[in-house]
């Protein structure tokens, strides 16, 4: 069972673990599960999500992450994880006659807003104390100590004017030192990202209704097949439109390894056009990749061709 600080590349979730289906779009919005995934079961998806101190951007997106209809199908094969619909399960996590799950929801937001109205209070306290210090200095009619007045603290003062390294770097670790006091928690928590208190995201329990949960992804694509079969070989695939095609197939992990494959999934009795061909062949080349022709056949394997333009 995994802790619940734990934020490394060890968490181990418990299985299977839940995937949101918010409008039609399978959404993973615990970024510790999406490294998991990623990291032992070959699925990458897409950031969607902006940053709250940039959201009229686009170029750098946050939580949470979209992964394909085919990944999260083949997840639910692997009873690696079991579809959510998102909507319905909180609004009936909200209806529900469950009181214990509501009451320890509601003591923790109890505790939230007290933790926080203590931390006001404190900063409140100090920030008084601070003033008044300040106020009573100038009545007291103290003589505020001059840069030049000050003790050298072992400096060392060379021709040029410059100061010793040193100096220097003594000062730095004293300001390493203040970053590293005013980084200690101030009792704020981090809004959640996820609705674990209402909705569990580990494996489905009675209180998850039928209705709430699905066992396949609806309305798969017919180049699933294809997509299942590369994932049972080890490779990594991301929506290919990009370059064309249905799928960018990768060796490895994409942060690592360039494209081998430009993918495209067919019927097994569907006739291909030979100009599609040709022009996947030539966009594959061009691009440095295999262009990756495969279906599945009716008796339940799945064929592969890669065609590669040469020129004459």
């Amino acid at each position: 069972m995994a802790h619940k600080d734990d934020v490394g590349f060890d968490f181990q979730p418990e299985l299977p673990v839940g995937i949101s289906c918010v409008g039609g779009r399978y959404l993973l919005f615990d970024v510790r599960v999406a490294t998991y995934l990623r990291r032992h079961h070959n699925i990458c998806g897409m950031t969607i999500g902006s940053l709250p101190l940039a959201p009229s951007q686009n170029l750098f997106l946050g939580m949470p992450i979209e992964i394909m209809p085919e990944e999260a199908q083949v997840l639910v094969e692997k009873k690696v994880a079991f579809i959510v619909d998102d909507a319905r399960e909180h609004q009936r996590a909200l209806q529900t006659a469950d009181a214990a799950r509501r009451a320890d929801y509601r003591a923790h937001l109890q505790k939230q807003a007290q933790s926080v109205e203590q931390v006001r209070a404190q900063e409140k306290a100090e920030s008084k104390k601070r003033v008044l210090e300040k106020v009573s200095k100038k009545a007291a009619g103290t003589p505020q100590t001059s840069v030049h007045d000050q003790p050298a603290h072992g400096l060392l003062v060379f021709e040029d004017g410059q100061e010793s390294q040193a100096h220097q770097s003594s000062q730095v670790d004293d300001n390493v030192a203040d970053s590293t006091t005013s980084g200690i928690t101030t009792g704020y928590e981090i809004t959640p990202t996820t609705s674990q208190l209402l909705v569990p995201t580990n494996a489905p329990s009675p209180s998850l209704s039928n209705a709430s949960t699905q066992a396949t992804v609806p309305n798969l694509p017919s180049s699933y097949p294809l997509y299942r079969h590369l994932h049972s070989k080890g490779y990594f695939a991301t929506p290919g439109l990009r370059f064309g095609c249905q799928y960018t197939v990768y060796p490895g992990d994409p942060l690592r390894f360039h494209s081998h494959f430009l993918a495209v999934g067919t019927e097994w009795d569907e006739e291909i056009d030979l100009m599609d061909i040709v022009g996947g062949g030539r966009l594959g080349t061009g691009v440095k990749k295999g262009f990756l022709i495969g279906a599945q056949s009716p008796v339940g394997d799945v064929r592969t061709f890669s065609v590669e333009w040469a020129a004459m």
